[in-house]
């Protein structure tokens, strides 16, 4: 039999309902004819959309049960692999957090393979069938956006399967699927290389395009996942000034915004998310159960809280703080919570089931700004890009006079506070050779997740998936243990 790679056998919109190879090898069928991609802004529009109600639903890749609610779901089971955020009771989740989801066998090791191939899948029929040089403005923008999302696809999976950027360039990441499949894993730089091509593009056919809604794609959210890539493969200047264009249209939260729960995609800082309602609403299978403590769910009555280390990182001053209970835990709407639970995400709408999902929100660009600047040889401009967003967290922080590595961890450490659960900082950890540290001194990680792992160690990739293994033996030659 023919082999083929499982990523090119992924239809529009389905779920296997087979896991025989008969049923792998047949080749995907559009719904939409490709002349009407090509031409009607209102079919091409209908596919783009079908992609981002995919990203933000349950239950669409058939792995992962519960933990499986889209995009969002990825990013708050990745920041379960790193050292700052701690589940305290076993629950959905939990493989991540003890590592043992990212084995081969392991239906978490599926999860983000299938959510982002599915969808690059998808993204694909607009690319391929929308003339690059349209002049249908809607089309062009709409074909912008598809590219914006092929490239973000592309570099999650080669952050969650592959090696880093810088030292690994000849290695051997995902493969590719934008103008051809792979059925093989292509090179580190082969993969950002395409990835730099479509978020470049991206910027182009986006320029002047105004979206309905902050579900959808603009320049603005192209340029900040360009600039979180420069970050990865250190052009850190590049990456400073996309992140400074980036934020430029986005306001900073003030003290009651950030402490408003993080559940309304209106929210100034949001440059990305999901929009839900009580038809979306998936309740249990949903970012709010798995951590909003003081909701009904999975974590009701506090399941999720944040590293000691972290906490004591904070100054009394910073309002941030203040979404996290003490040594001591505390009281909170009537509710005894135990020691350093997190009160940072409350989905505070009418029923409590209905809280949006922020993917991306511009205090990240602040740090990528501040990091890049610093590492190209401008610390005097870190510092200030560094200042401009801490102090409205702490209105007792003073501008940081450190230097060199000083001020890198400085930035880092802010980075790692202000996207506490926001699906970052695991990333940060491979990208900076920083391993994972939860057993130490006094430390609240309880014993099923107090490891430590260091520096490039192999637990620190996914395994490529055991379907995809079956499907096509050639995408190894090697599945790190």
């Amino acid at each position: 039999m023919k082999k083929k790679n499982i990523i090119y056998l992924l239809l529009v919109g389905t779920l296997f309902s087979s896991c025989s190879k008969e049923f792998l090898n047949v080749d995907p069928q559009s719904t939409i004819n490709p002349d009407q991609l090509g031409s009607s802004p209102a079919a091409t529009l209908g596919t783009l959309k079908g992609v981002f109600a995919t990203l933000r639903s349950a239950l669409t890749t058939g792995y992962a049960g519960h933990e499986d609610y889209g995009h969002k779901g990825v990013l708050s089971v990745i920041d379960l692999m790193g050292n700052d955020v701690i589940m305290d009771n076993l629950n959905w989740g939990g493989f991540n957090y003890n590592y043992t989801g990212r084995v081969s066998t392991n239906s978490r090791s599926h999860f983000p393979w299938f959510t982002y191939y599915t969808q690059i899948k998808n993204v694909n029929t607009i690319v391929n069938n929308v003339a690059p040089d349209t002049e249908d403005a809607d089309l062009k923008a709409i074909r912008g956006q598809a590219l914006a999302l092929r490239g973000y696809f592309h570099f999650m999976l080669a952050r969650i399967y592959g090696p880093t950027y810088l030292g690994n360039a000849s290695n051997l990441s995902v493969p590719i699927n934008a103008a051809e499949l792979s059925s093989k894993r292509n090179t580190v730089e082969e993969v950002y290389s395409q990835i730099e091509t479509d978020l470049k593009d991206a910027i182009v056919a986006l320029d002047g395009y105004s979206r309905p809604s902050k579900e959808m794609v603009d320049k603005s959210v192209a340029q900040a996942f360009l600039a979180d890539v420069y970050l990865e493969m250190g052009k850190y200047a590049d990456a400073a000034e996309l992140a400074n264009q980036a934020r430029q249209s986005y306001s900073l939260l003030t003290e009651d915004g950030w402490k408003n729960g993080f559940y309304d995609i209106n929210q100034a800082e949001t440059m990305w998310g999901a929009d839900l309602n009580a038809e979306l609403t998936t309740f249990v299978a949903s970012f709010f159960s798995h951590f909003d403590n003081t909701n009904e769910g999975y974590s009701e009555g506090g399941n999720i809280s944040i590293d000691r280390r972290l906490y004591d990182a904070m100054p009394s001053t910073d309002l941030r703080k203040s979404m996290f209970l003490g040594s001591e835990g505390g009281e909170y709407d009537g509710v005894d919570y135990s020691p350093y639970i997190s009160l940072k995400f409350r989905d505070l709408t009418s029923d409590r089931t209905q809280g949006d999902y922020i993917y991306l929100r511009s205090a990240l660009m602040y740090y990528i700004e501040a990091e890049g600047l610093a590492k190209s040889n401008n610390e005097a401009g870190a510092r200030d890009a560094l200042f401009e967003i801490t102090s409205k967290r702490d209105p007792q922080y003073v501008k940081s006079t450190k230097s060199g590595q000083a001020l890198i961890d400085e930035i880092i450490l802010q980075k790692r506070i202000e996207l506490w659960g926001e699906g970052f900082a695991y990333f940060d950890i491979k990208r900076l050779g920083e391993g994972v540290v939860r057993d130490y001194s006094g430390s609240n990680h309880p014993t099923y997740g107090k490891f430590n792992i260091p520096t490039g160690d192999s637990r620190l990739l996914f395994m490529i998936p055991q379907a995809e293994v079956d499907a096509n033996p050639d995408i190894l030659p090697n599945n790190p243990q």
